[in-house]
């Protein structure tokens, strides 16, 4: 089972070793999708989990008692795709590569790259892209 969380650290937690001690003590694999975190400052991490549901809900157990913010990515990006130019403008700023042209010079999503950073939202002239909310864990 696969679950995407945002994990927000407070500065103190950022000098911890919470993501190794997550991967070795609950035996789940950790994909970091994305990472804003700096000595001193906290920051933020979009990660995706898998294992076990038992394990899953015991990660979140143990990262909320440590202290970390724990929201479920329920966000998705939504395309209304039928408005589309494909003009390529999302495509500059969509680092995972979710979004690009084919050789038809077609824009192409594809949503098991997207992190839901929503860059594109804002990259899009004609704002066909749409980001959900996220939900406390």
């Amino acid at each position: 089972m696969k679950r995407r969380y945002a994990l927000r650290f407070s500065p103190t937690l950022v000098e911890q070793p919470i993501v190794s001690k997550l991967a070795r003590s609950y035996d789940v694999d950790i994909n970091i999708l994305n990472a804003d975190v700096a000595s001193g400052r906290g920051g933020k991490l979009i990660v995706e989990l898998c294992g076990t549901e038992q394990n899953l809900d015991a990660s979140v157990v143990y990262l909320s008692e440590m202290g970390v913010i724990v929201s479920e990515m329920v966000k998705e990006l939504l395309f209304r795709e039928d408005g589309c130019i494909h003009c390529g403008a999302c495509t500059a700023v969509c680092s995972p590569r979710a979004l690009w042209l084919n050789a038809e010079a077609k824009l192409v999503f594809d949503v098991s790259l997207c992190v839901v950073c929503g860059l594109c939202t804002q990259a899009c002239p004609l704002r066909l892209f749409e980001v959900s909310h996220e939900r406390e864990a």
